[in-house]
């Protein structure tokens, strides 16, 4: 299976079961339920992946450097490659082959080749605190085993994490002038689209949350 294969269907498994568990608990699909199940089932496999490079830094700036030559500024040509290459079921859960998509988008903005960087740094402190969380209040919006006014602060603070630490990384990019060089369209969709979900879907956790911690219940999943 092709990479962008395997992404592509575990996104939508990952969201489809909770939204399908949802409707069997409660009977009814709560737009709120599903949104946030998207962005917190995509943000476990980003996580994931987050993890992997902190794991394979090096290895990351070794490949960037060499493919940095090989493809000469093509870094759209860069991505499709990685996203058109074949998965093995032992690289599955191989840290060194999901390191490809940070080697990838490096070609778009070098830090991520960096261990001294923000860019890497905000990425791998994602990767670590949020994995846990997400997964809680994945569960908790359909299951609901802790207090609503517990999870809801659980989620202000889950959520502003995500969207503050993407709002300062975009600053970084912009102000160091990493869009010098790259065609505004393959930016709009490489930086812009990729970062621009991780700046939309938090603001409506944020939102869901605060919602939960000032009425002390799920309501607003379950109507």
């Amino acid at each position: 299976m092709r990479v962008w294969n395997l992404v592509a269907l575990t996104a939508t498994a990952g969201t489809g079961v909770p939204v399908l568990l949802h409707y069997r608990h409660h009977g009814v699909f709560s737009a709120y339920q599903i949104a946030l199940a998207f962005f917190l089932w995509l943000n476990v496999i980003v996580a994931f992946w987050e993890i992997c490079l902190f794991l394979r830094i090096d290895e990351v700036r070794a490949r960037h450097l060499r493919l940095r030559v090989v493809y000469n500024g093509r870094a759209i040509a860069r991505s499709l490659a990685f996203l058109s290459s074949r998965v093995t079921p032992r690289e599955l859960f191989s840290a060194s082959f999901w390191a490809g998509i940070w080697t990838s988008y490096a070609g778009f903005d070098e830090s991520y080749a960096d261990k001294s960087s923000f860019g890497f740094f905000v990425d791998v402190g994602n990767g670590f605190t949020t994995l846990i969380p997400s997964l809680i209040f994945l569960s908790e919006m359909t299951f609901q085993r802790i207090p609503a006014r517990a999870l809801g602060l659980v989620g202000v603070l889950l959520f502003y994490q995500m969207w503050y630490g993407t709002l300062v990384y975009l600053g970084s990019f912009f102000l160091n002038k990493r869009y010098v060089g790259h065609p505004l369209p393959h930016l709009i969709v490489i930086v812009g689209c990729l970062n621009g979900l991780w700046l939309t879907f938090p603001l409506v956790g944020i939102y869901a949350s605060v919602q939960m911690v000032y009425m002390g219940s799920y309501a607003l999943f379950v109507h």
